[in-house]
């Protein structure tokens, strides 16, 4: 069975962090929020990092999105267009998507024989037979895969039948609008190193991932709607108290692995980047932006001035 293996990369954080939503509420419909939102100009979540000569913003994004948001605000745009150069989490070339493909074959196939469900047990089973049949995915078309992988493609084909689409991602956008600008882009990670976080946990990791997605597969879209209201307005509280902390708790191996080491690594790159004299952006998922393992905690704690940027004076 081929799939594009790109598009199962990015949603990673979510293997074990959703779950904890589906009973959060999130008060005002998404309408009434972004109405709100407009009326303030809030929007999605954005940090300046300062020294004496450098500029680095933060801005943290969702990676499925359906075909309607209008998630672009003019503190975004404004602080992109001073910027120079351009992080991403990972590449977004015919290279990277080559290394994806042979990583998914090192890491994401069992290639001596086992299959998956022989490691669950009966409801497990029928879980998973339910979920894969409802994404559309003819379920013995899974045995081969490991857990990591078939979390992925479950959550993504949930989420791309319900709308929620990776081609619709800010930093697709962002990467387009970089690229059209023709500033400098680059990578905080490479597609190994990303995919190896979640790749090479132990079995009953993985496993645990994978149970935790077919057990809340039918809420796994309105969860990710919930995500989504919560950046598209810049409410950190809600998604450190329903995103951050649950998936801690949950998951401490994954966290560390996809958040905390994440983080550390970026930070040092960052680090020289505002050691010289430019204007950079970096834009990377939420996740990766709140709680105390979070990029502004960690450039803080390097000895720059960290602030959320909340631009009043600019039309919406």
């Amino acid at each position: 069975m081929a799939f594009k293996f790109m598009r199962f990369v990015k949603p990673l954080f979510f293997l074990f962090a959703l779950g904890a939503l589906s009973a959060c509420g999130q008060g005002p419909s998404v309408e009434t929020r972004v109405a709100e939102a407009r009326k303030r100009n809030d929007g999605p979540a954005l940090w300046k990092v300062t020294d004496l000569d450098s500029t680095l913003y933060l801005y943290g994004t969702v990676h499925l999105l359906p075909d309607d948001t209008d998630w672009q605000r003019r503190d975004m745009q404004a602080a992109f267009d001073e910027v120079g150069t351009v992080y991403f989490e990972i590449p977004d070339t015919n290279k990277a998507a080559l290394e994806a493909s042979t990583m998914q074959r090192l890491h994401g196939r069992y290639t001596d024989g086992r299959q998956l469900s022989s490691y669950m047990d009966n409801l497990n089973q029928k879980r998973l037979f339910a979920a894969a049949s409802n994404a559309d995915i003819p379920p013995a078309a899974l045995e081969n895969f490991k857990p990591w992988l078939v979390t992925d493609m479950l959550m993504i084909a949930a989420a791309e039948k319900a709308g929620l689409k990776s081609e619709n991602s800010a930093d697709t956008a962002l990467r387009a609008k970089a690229k059209a600008a023709q500033k400098t882009t680059k990578s905080l990670d490479t597609m190994s190193t990303y995919i190896e976080a979640v790749a090479l946990q132990p079995d009953w990791v993985q496993m645990q991932g994978l149970e935790d997605t077919i057990t809340n597969f039918d809420t796994l879209p309105s969860d990710i709607e919930k995500v989504n209201e919560a950046w598209l307005v810049g409410n950190t509280d809600i998604l450190e108290s329903n995103l951050i902390y649950p998936a801690q708790k949950r998951s401490p191996e994954l966290y560390k692995a996809l958040i905390t080491d994440r983080n550390e690594k970026w930070a040092k790159t960052l680090d020289e980047f505002m050691k010289g004299d430019g204007r950079g952006m970096a834009v990377v998922g939420i996740g990766h932006l709140i709680g105390n393992d979070g990029l502004p905690s960690q450039m803080r704690e390097l000895g720059y001035d960290v602030e959320r940027v909340r631009r009043f004076d600019l039309p919406n």
